[in-house]
């Protein structure tokens, strides 16, 4: 009789179709190989793992591991977001049909030329003039600055950004420089749903490339970097201080595209040029000298520049991804707190001195403008300090859900309103300093300004550090504690946030009643606060994309430790409610989605923690805030920098238990198998 593991499972019909298919379509040898050798050894749940889900198009574009399957990034897969893509941009400008172009670009990682130049000759075959970054790699932010620029109908970039190694992605921008948004991405994805077949003749037929007689590919690289690195120069405020600067900064692109336009963004700002990180300037797609090539990570990312740093007695730290649209500093540790030397500031911490810079700096070139015409934005899971220095200063901000693709669309709306967007930032070290021509993240603007604002500083005789409490001191102290941890199942996730929709709060208090000594003193559980669809008159299909409307009752969590939630909002359902009074709901003022996971808790303590399921990395993170003002305490001549350390210190603290209560009475990290990040694990 033969074993367990001599049996072969019988296939599905639809695994066995849809496998001849792909082998009918594909035409790379790579992973076309890989399928035949599935199918020959007669691995079925891999096959069915790799074909029977189809790679979803979001407003992200694509991204996914690399290799062979539908669900998965690799030649075919992007033919066939090209092909739906090219069909929409034909049916959206129908009177235009013979000027339409679009520019594609993509960075250093494995594979990122080879699916841009496809996704190229594609454009070129259905005659659509394509500007290609054929001769070199470029960072991210320009691609919406050359689709602004070469006034083109959109604009690809293959990239993953820091994704591992084994990622990619194709984010696709629209023809007013930003990101896609809903209901666009729904619109391509029927499209490409219908274009799945490879167009005989055009896929995978790059002659088009090759033919210099051709009017349709263009290399628009000189052209676009010239007017990028002109339009940087706006920008620059105090060259002669630039100039004439002693501080050394040592740069790291993490073996990504940044490090010539890093060198040319220092020389337009009259900078000596920085110090290189050897080991990571040049691009690598395997990023050998780090585990995660994202400087958000912090110290584990930023070994190798410290060591250099270190070595070359440097002030700062200057860092960008490897797609060159994230920005992260450190600034040398003058007074012994850190345990590296540098203090590596958090992507809140640098949207409070960048947005501090840009309003300092912007005022002062235009005085006159009145202020009530001029916008920063910010990420609803940012912190909210832009908001505190709005307050006080007069300029309005607004805050979007999370991502460029939202911050870019409102700013390029309020702009065609003629009104003066000057800063943007989510706290994922992505930051937005040039909206007029750069509607995404730049890592490359926000680096080099991010020097001056350094050098300006230390002009001044104040430290990044002094400056950040100035502006506490001015606007409100703003103490956050955001992080994440990895869930690789996304059943469990979705069970998580259920679980919070309809919270049993009176199985928890059971719990830690249990645990008490005297358990005579237990208090009868508070009744729980109810919503239901029932009641959300308030929602619309116009108002809201793709929220549940199916009757369901939901029961949020009343307390979480020692302090009482007075409400919540809840961007997956459609629900902003105030447990407060009789407890009422009402519309929520961001667009709500049922493809995410996102609920924000408001404490009556003041603090705001969300919670929220990563739409491209499989992790749960956490975004929270508490916000004081040091109350009877004024600057003055004799101590202009009052510096409270007990009351950072103890707000700090209030904040970290909270987040470590709602992390495992919400999370329940242990139960749910959640793996901590490493970076921030005791």
């Amino acid at each position: 009789m033969s074993s367990e593991k001599e049996i072969k499972k019988t296939p599905s019909d639809e695994v066995l179709k849809l496998t001849e298919l792909w082998l009918k379509w594909d035409q790379c040898e790579t992973t076309r190989k890989e399928i035949e050798q599935l199918k020959n050894e007669s691995k079925w749940d891999d096959l069915q793992v790799r074909l029977s889900h189809r790679i979803q198009f979001g407003t992200a574009g694509l991204r996914a591991k690399m290799g062979s399957g539908f669900a998965l990034m690799n030649e075919l897969t992007v033919i066939q977001a090209t092909q739906g893509l090219i069909r929409h941009i034909q049916t959206t400008f129908k009177d235009k049909k013979e000027a339409l172009s679009v520019v594609i670009g993509f960075d250093a990682r494995h594979q990122s030329k080879n699916f841009a130049r496809l996704a190229a000759s594609l454009f070129a075959h259905e005659n659509i003039h394509v500007y290609l970054f054929n001769s070199t790699t470029v960072p991210t932010p320009f691609i919406p600055f050359s689709i602004q620029k070469l006034k083109c109908q959109g604009g690809i970039v293959v990239t993953a950004s820091h994704n591992p190694k084994d990622d990619n992605g194709y984010k696709v921008y629209w023809e007013n420089g930003a990101q896609i948004i809903s209901p666009l991405d729904t619109y391509i994805a029927h499209s490409i749903d219908n274009n799945l077949e490879p167009w005989k003749g055009k896929a995978w037929n790059l002659d088009i490339l090759q033919d210099k007689n051709s009017t349709l590919i263009s290399d628009p690289i000189e052209k676009i970097r010239d007017l990028y690195m002109k339009n940087l120069s706006n920008l620059c405020y105090f060259p002669e201080l630039n100039e004439k600067t002693e501080l050394k900064f040592v740069y790291t692109p993490v073996h990504g595209v940044g490090q010539v336009y890093a060198e040319q963004a220092f020389a337009t700002f009259k900078f000596r040029p920085f110090i290189s990180v050897d080991e990571q300037k040049d691009p690598n797609p395997d990023f050998p000298t780090v585990k995660y090539p994202n400087p958000e990570e912090g110290k584990e990312t930023l070994e190798c520049a410290i060591r250099a740093a270190n070595k070359n007695n440097a002030d700062f730290i200057l860092a960008t991804d490897p797609d060159a649209d994230r920005f992260a500093l450190a600034e040398r540790d003058t007074q012994g707190i850190s345990q590296t030397g540098w203090n590596i500031l958090s992507g809140n911490q640098l949207g409070a001195l960048l947005g501090w810079w840009r309003w300092f700096t912007w005022r002062n070139r235009n005085p006159t403008v009145d202020v009530k015409d001029v916008y920063m934005l910010y990420s609803t899971v940012s912190s909210h300090i832009l908001k505190s220095i709005g307050d006080v200063e007069g300029f309005n901000t607004i805050d979007t859900l999370t991502g460029f693709k939202w911050l870019g669309n409102k700013s390029i709306e309020l702009i065609n309103n003629n009104k003066h967007v000057i800063f943007a930032f989510e706290e994922a070290i992505g930051f937005m300093c040039d909206p007029k021509n750069v509607l995404d993240k730049d890592g490359i603007s926000a680096m080099v300004i991010g020097a001056e604002m350094c050098t300006y500083l230390k002009s001044i005789g104040r430290t990044l550090y002094e400056q950040l409490n100035q502006i506490s001191l001015l606007y409100g102290y703003h103490i956050n504690n955001n992080s994440y941890v990895i869930c690789n199942k996304t059943d469990v996730m979705l069970k998580m946030f259920n679980r919070l929709r309809h919270y049993d709060q009176r199985e928890d208090q059971q719990k830690q009643e249990h645990s008490k000594a005297d358990k005579h003193e237990a208090k009868e559980p508070e009744v729980l606060v109810q919503y239901s669809n029932k009641i959300k008159t308030h929602l619309s299909a116009d108002e809201n994309e793709q929220v549940d409307s199916k009757d369901e009752e939901y029961v949020y969590p009343k307390t979480c430790g020692k302090y009482n939630i007075t409400g919540i909002r809840d961007l997956t359902v459609g629900i902003e409610a105030d447990f407060r009074g009789q407890g009422t709901d009402k519309k929520p003022t961001l667009p709500c989605s049922s493809s995410t996971q996102m609920i924000t808790f408001y404490f009556d303590n003041g603090c705001e923690i969300t919670i929220r399921a990563s739409g491209t990395e499989p992790k749960i993170k956490w975004y929270s805030e508490i916000r004081k003002k040091i109350k009877n305490k004024q600057t003055s001549e004799d101590n202009p920098m009052i510096n409270d350390e007990q009351f950072k210190k103890e707000t700090k603290q209030e904040l970290d238990q909270l987040v470590e209560t709602v992390i495992e009475q919400f999370l329940q990290p242990d139960k749910n198998g959640l793996i901590q990040r490493e970076t921030t694990a005791k």
